[in-house]
């Protein structure tokens, strides 16, 4: 009888947590064998169970070597072979060892097998192998390499697999200024919330390229964004537009393209003279003049407009330099690049056909598995439609990395920051395409209760199973950290608690029935490094919440940079915690996405908003908006306490409003701190009283779609912003 539950500790399923509150929490035998099933054992069979488990047991020994090695450069240079033990009978046994170094470089060594270490030995099924320990003699450079073995003796030849070796560097990349003790600071924008005079009703990247230069003659020295990842141009649903919830991680959301700079429309007649028409003239003033965008607007009208150019224009031409630059881009991104315009394509082609395509999983069963021949045929049938996707891919790739190249020719010190989302979707392309069989379908990543969300959260995305990405040498996992570590000076890593353990729970299931399962942080952790480093690419890891301490005390030893909101750091007494008692290693700000804006907090906005909602009773607002009362009187003696705001201003709350001088002092009084970056939101810099997100809510809010209320080339003007700004900058200094 196999025991269900030392096979769930075996997999790094917990048996406890430490909730927010510090208590010891024991997960219940029913919700880790759930998790089980979700990573794919099936727990109610006993005899297929015991064939799964065979199989994982062998497999190891058949390969010889384990399928990845992650060395950092605190590790000790060795790894493990399984050679069956008659080898080693043979005192004229031989063991090869071969290194294929990513530069095309290759290494080879063969000693004799009895000077390899018997580390242990393992019987399997009634074959008894030594397990040797090899020391690598080489000094291997940073990267992804490949070993082998081959191992010979008693007149047999065994080979291995070949075993992906990833030599990281211990520490991630962090510019020698804030090395050396700058303090920067910067904004983080939602960047669909933008309004300019020239952009199609959302913010594009002409915007953030105007965006980035205008916070850095202001002082500031960088811009992070909101996820840029790939999302669902097909799909119709005004509510599936969440950044968080992406289709693709690897690849970027079309909707931010920036029409009017495609160099390919000055060429193109039939998509000037469609611009220039007095409709679509008509519907761009109306997308523009919208309080939430219209992302459904928003992506008819640019579609309309590229697929003309694409149409009319030979983008692919070899004989140009551009075309030849487009045919580069797309032979780089390679099989994962074409499938992700296949399904983008294929979607599209759905939904003109009548079908709620929502998700890969109601298409015809024939196009559901991305190793099809019926996909292949599809995707040769519409080769154009295809290839089109492919263009909007290049256009948005293009157009991110122009505004990052900006921003560093300006002189920012990190500019552009990219924020990484914790997941995909259940019905995302990343999971269509999954050719390496790694997400769960049956399970969703969330969070269990807190005195916040006592029911716990279900994100709905798909989870990863640990043991298939070490399988497959964590490809996916590379590829996604490669992406999002172009065109940007830094990355923030979404539920950084991720990278230790994830919160999963049946689909479907209430969140509370989930388990914790563990993944493999030292690997995880040397990627990002290697990563890091190969794209001098500071890391920011979003660490609020319950962080196990196994977690916290790696991000600091690496050197990933923690996250730090002011309203959240209060002292066992309730006081604040000054910001100049913050650790230097991270970005502190005011507000987030997920939080009221300094005008909503302020005027308890959220509070009257979560009541007519429905998120609050009556009664629980009230005591949320003493408490808030409380909070406001503490953080203006503070503010006085410290000299960040004048002796003129109140020291009464009940008589303060968040005008000009206290949002500007709130600012002064973060930028005296001592975390190396502070993070501002424009926001906050021009009176937003509306959040963009309300955690918790679907279709009662418009998440994700409330815009600034000004235009961006109004911002940098206004001077309000320009002596806030610059006051920044002095305190910072």
């Amino acid at each position: 009888m196999i025991d269900i539950q030392a096979l769930a500790d075996e997999k790094g399923i917990a048996r406890t947590y430490l909730d927010a509150t510090n208590k010891l929490v024991t997960i219940s035998e029913q919700s880790r064998k759930n998790v089980l099933e979700i990573l794919g054992y099936p727990v109610d069979s006993q005899d297929e169970l015991q064939k799964v488990l065979d199989k994982e047991a062998k497999e190891p020994f058949k390969n010889v070597l384990d399928p990845v090695l992650v060395l950092n450069d605190d590790d000790l240079k060795q790894f493990y072979i399984r050679v069956p033990e008659t080898f080693g009978e043979d005192e004229n046994a031989t063991l090869t060892v071969s290194f294929k170094l990513e530069d095309g470089r290759t290494i080879e060594r063969t000693v004799a097998l009895e000077e390899v270490e018997i580390a242990d030995y393992k019987d399997v099924f009634g074959t008894v192998y030594d397990v040797r320990r090899y020391f690598i003699m080489s000094d291997l450079p940073y990267g992804y390499h490949e070993a082998k073995v081959t191992v010979k003796g008693n007149g047999k030849t065994l080979k291995s697999i070949n075993m992906a070796l990833i030599r990281c560097p211990s520490k991630v990349y962090t510019p020698d200024a804030i090395k050396n003790g700058k303090k920067v600071w910067g904004v983080s924008s939602q960047l669909y919330t933008v309004r300019s005079h020239q952009n199609w009703g959302i913010g594009d990247f002409a915007d953030l390229k105007q965006l980035l230069l205008g916070v850095n003659k202001c002082g500031g020295q960088f811009v992070g964004l909101n996820p840029m990842h790939a999302g669902y141009p097909a799909n119709p649903d005004e509510f599936v537009v969440s950044p968080y919830s992406p289709s693709s991680r690897n690849w970027i959301n079309i909707v931010y393209i920036s029409v009017t700079s495609v160099p390919e429309l000055v060429n193109c007649k039939e998509a000037q003279d469609l611009i220039h028409s007095q409709k679509f003239e008509q519907t761009l003033r109306s997308l523009r003049e919208k309080e939430f965008v219209d992302y459904r607007g928003v992506i008819n009208a640019k579609l309309q407009v590229l697929r003309t150019i694409f149409d009319h224009v030979n983008v692919a031409d070899k004989r140009s330099n551009r075309g030849l630059k487009f045919l580069d881009f797309v032979e780089r991104g390679g099989q994962n690049l074409l499938n992700f315009a296949t399904y983008d394509a294929m979607q599209q082609h759905f939904y003109n056909e009548g079908v709620d395509a929502y998700s890969w999983e109601v298409f015809p069963k024939e196009y559901q598995d991305v190793n099809s021949p019926f996909v292949e045929s599809w995707r040769k049938e519409h080769e154009k439609d295809v290839m089109f996707y492919c263009y909007l891919q290049f256009l948005a790739s293009e157009q991110l990395a122009d505004a990052y190249k900006s921003a560093k020719e300006a002189g920012m010190l990190i500019g552009t920051y990219r924020d990484l989302a914790v997941g995909v979707a259940k019905q995302s392309c990343d999971v269509w395409a999954d050719v390496d069989h790694v997400f769960r379908t049956k399970g969703s990543v969330g969070a269990p209760p807190d005195p916040l969300g006592p029911l716990g959260q279900n994100w709905g995305l798909a989870p990863m199973a640990p043991s298939a990405l070490k399988a497959c040498a964590y490809k996916p996992m590379i590829a996604m950290y490669k992406a999002n570590m172009e065109s940007c000076g830094a990355i923030r890593i979404d539920h950084a608690a991720g990278l230790f353990r994830l919160w999963i729970t049946k689909t479907c299931e209430p969140a509370s029935t989930g388990a914790y399962v563990h993944y493999d942080m030292h690997d995880l952790l040397g990627i990002i490094a290697l990563e890091s480093n190969r794209n001098k690419c500071l890391v920011i890891a979003e660490d609020l919440g319950t962080i196990p301490v196994e977690l916290t005390k790696a991000l600091k030893a690496v050197g990933a940079f923690s996250y730090k909101i002011f309203f959240d750091e209060r002292a066992d007494d309730g006081g604040y915690i000054a910001p100049q008692d913050y650790t230097a290693q991270a970005m502190s700000a005011l507000t987030t996405h997920d939080m009221p804006t300094l005008v909503g907090w302020w005027g308890c906005y959220d509070l009257s908003l979560g009541t007519e909602l429905g998120i609050y009773t009556q009664q629980e607002a009230d005591n949320l908006r003493a408490a808030r009362e409380d909070a406001k009187q503490r953080i203006l003696d503070s503010l006085h306490g410290l000299g960040s705001i004048s002796d003129s201003y109140t020291r009464n709350a009940k008589e303060s409003v968040m005008n000009e001088e206290l949002a500007t002092a709130l600012q002064i009084h973060m930028c005296s701190g001592s975390c190396a970056l502070f993070s501002s939101q424009v926001e906050d810099w021009i009176g937003v009283d509306k959040p963009v997100n309300i955690p918790g809510t679907n279709t009662e809010y418009p998440n994700w779609r409330r815009k600034l209320t000004r235009d961006l080339e109004d911002i940098f003007v206004n001077e309000h912003v320009l002596d806030m700004t610059s006051k920044m900058t002095s305190a910072r200094e």
